[in-house]
């Protein structure tokens, strides 16, 4: 009898594993590890912002007359993925149409995050700013079934480094 118990608790736990436990998991990282992380990056570009103003420009030339002394091509990128919840809830937000907001915020903090490796990078190198900032994002998508999937998105930020 306690075989039988047994191969029922584990017949119930895989069930749960392969059901409800991702979606579980899914659900913690989207209310919980997600928000501290976005906390983190807010910390990091607070701590990088410059009393001049940003360190990043999309201006092709520096601004002002002075000498540049070095400059470097450089760049940082980031991948990132919605959540399992955050998907299903932009899977019926798409049936009506009009913005998904969940999917906006993801892309939004990547675009934070890869500019921000790129604020970090720049300074690490002893580079005062970068000008020319360009950013690219491509999908990253898995094909099952016939169909393509998007499964996240990498921005890649880049611009010329310059030393005064």
């Amino acid at each position: 009898m306690a075989d039988w118990d047994l191969l029922s608790f584990l017949g119930v736990f895989c069930f749960f594993a392969c059901t409800a436990g991702p979606w579980l998991l899914s659900l913690v990282a989207t209310l919980i590890y997600q928000p501290r992380k976005r906390k983190v990056l807010l910390e990091r570009e607070s701590a990088t912002s410059f009393v001049s103003g940003d360190a990043l420009s999309t201006l092709s030339k520096p601004m002002g007359n002075r000498e540049v002394r070095e400059f470097r091509m450089m760049m940082a990128s980031v991948v990132m993925s919605p959540s399992w919840v955050q998907m299903w809830i932009g899977g019926i937000i798409s049936l009506f149409g009009g913005e998904i907001n969940v999917f906006t915020k993801v892309v939004d903090w990547a675009r934070r995050e890869a500019k921000q490796r790129l604020r970090e990078q720049v300074s690490e190198a002893g580079f005062d700013e970068v000008i020319n900032l360009r950013l690219e994002t491509s999908m990253l998508t898995k094909t099952g079934g016939g169909k393509d999937r998007t499964s996240g998105v990498e921005i890649l930020a880049y611009g010329t480094a310059i030393k005064y």
